[in-house]
């Protein structure tokens, strides 16, 4: 017999998705009580014959009963090595990362993720005392940002606790490199991968978006991405393709040398340098659209080539225009405000997404309409539910974001990550109203 739900549909998949990160949890605290419960110190005294202790996680971690996975892999019914991966990882998060554990626990960051994280940390061998540090340092990004975002903070981190362990990290992961050929599932298609170094993918790129945009202009009329297919192939000929770029590039009497720097592409990198990193040489960057990067390593990616220094324009200034198309300039500023969609928990770059007033543009409007605290970076798709789908959107400041689905949940989005509005305890939610008058408080 059928029976109508008591609950909407929304609120009940929130109930069901906290139910689930429950077990989740739950089943993770298990772990880690039988860790305990099977643990050694270091002046255990032990049978040689019988079980012995054996250290899976990283440094700092304790000592557990060597058949403990074992016992975690029948009860779980997965494998021994799996069942110890999954044991090096929980105590790895509840002995060096309390914050992250803690942050695990009330379900803000999902358990798979935040063995993932506790992973990476452990794949760099940081020790006891950098993987706290780390630990702390990351604490505010916790459950603010997308988990892309929080991995690329992480490795951001790694980078500034242990410059030379993450130097180790890049040096081996050079070591790695490779470009294989795939077979598909039709066999006049094949599948190109590689694992290089980003600075020749950026140019690479680049590369083959310069041959794919002479196609279009050679009336090649074929999809963007059919296009830059084709330009691999051109590619495979080097005659072919340097002919084809001097040709583009008006050059055609036999003068121009293979080497010849008005055959390269145009490659922009933006590269995000504290004043610390550029005074001292010591530090990270940021790489838009790639991630963090030690400035020691910097030289891989602009070593070998020219540098034009860009002055950073102050993105959080109310600049505006009277007309609806963006100026550069203005779209700049937003770029480097904003860096990611303003979408929860988004983790898609500005610069792949339009540009979108938050309250719409209108012929006979006020003046100064299209400005920093009316424009925000968005998809396709957010963009459309926002102007069909009944999302709303305020923007009291530049940068900040107040989101109400059409179920009536809000979010807090800035530059900094995402907070889920009307949630949790007393003081979160005193705090959410906090932050709603400051936002909406006229300036000055």
């Amino acid at each position: 017999m059928n029976s109508t739900p008591t609950l909407p549909a929304a609120e009940r998949l929130r109930l069901a998705s906290t139910a689930r990160i429950q077990a989740e949890i739950d089943e993770a605290v298990a772990i880690a009580d039988l860790a305990a419960e099977q643990s050694w110190t270091a002046d255990s005294e032990y049978d040689m014959v019988g079980s012995r202790p054996i250290r899976i996680g990283a440094d700092g971690t304790r000592l557990v009963d060597e058949f403990l996975a074992l016992e975690v892999a029948a009860l779980k019914s997965i494998s021994v090595t799996a069942a110890t991966w999954l044991i090096r990882d929980i105590v790895n998060l509840q002995a060096r990362h309390p914050m992250l554990w803690a942050k695990t626990l009330d379900g803000t960051i999902p358990v798979f993720r935040a063995r993932a994280l506790a992973d990476e940390v452990a794949s760099h061998d940081l020790s006891f005392d950098e993987a706290r540090e780390l630990d702390t340092r990351l604490r505010p990004a916790l459950g603010a940002v997308s988990w892309r975002r929080l991995l690329q903070r992480a490795r951001g981190l790694i980078a500034s606790i242990a410059p030379t362990k993450a130097e180790a990290a890049s040096t081996k992961a050079r070591e790695d490199r490779y470009v294989r050929l795939f077979p598909t599932d039709d066999t006049a298609i094949g599948q190109l991968a590689a694992r290089i170094d980003t600075a020749d993918g950026i140019f690479f790129d680049a590369m083959i978006d310069r041959i794919a945009d002479i196609l279009a202009n050679q009336g090649d009329t074929d999809t963007k991405d059919h296009r830059r297919a084709k330009a691999i192939g051109i590619l495979a000929t080097p005659a072919r393709a340097a002919l084809m770029l001097a040709e583009a590039a008006g050059y055609t009497d036999g003068t121009v040398k293979a080497d010849d720097p008005r055959l390269l592409p145009t490659a922009r990198m933006y590269i995000h340098l504290a004043e610390e990193a550029v005074m001292t040489g010591h530090g990270i960057c940021r790489l838009e659209g790639i991630g963090p990067l030690a400035v020691t390593m910097l030289s891989h990616l602009v070593g070998h080539c020219r540098i034009k220094a860009v002055p950073v324009i102050r993105p959080y200034d109310n600049y505006g225009v009277d007309h609806y198309e963006i100026p550069a300039g203005l779209r700049e500023r937003i770029m480097l405000r904003d860096s990611v969609e303003i979408f929860p928990y988004s983790a898609r770059t500005a610069r792949s997404c339009q540009l979108d007033h938050t309250v719409p543009y209108t012929d006979n409007g006020p003046p100064g309409q299209t400005r920093a605290a009316n424009l925000g970076p968005l998809s396709t798709k957010a963009h459309r539910g926002k102007t069909h789908g009944n999302w709303h959107l305020d923007q009291p400041k530049p940068g900040i974001f107040y989101w109400k689905s059409p179920a009536g949940y809000q979010y807090r989005v800035t530059p900094h990550g995402t907070r889920k509005l009307g949630h949790g305890n007393h003081y979160q939610r005193a705090l959410d109203q906090y932050l709603w008058e400051t936002d909406h408080r006229p300036d000055g």
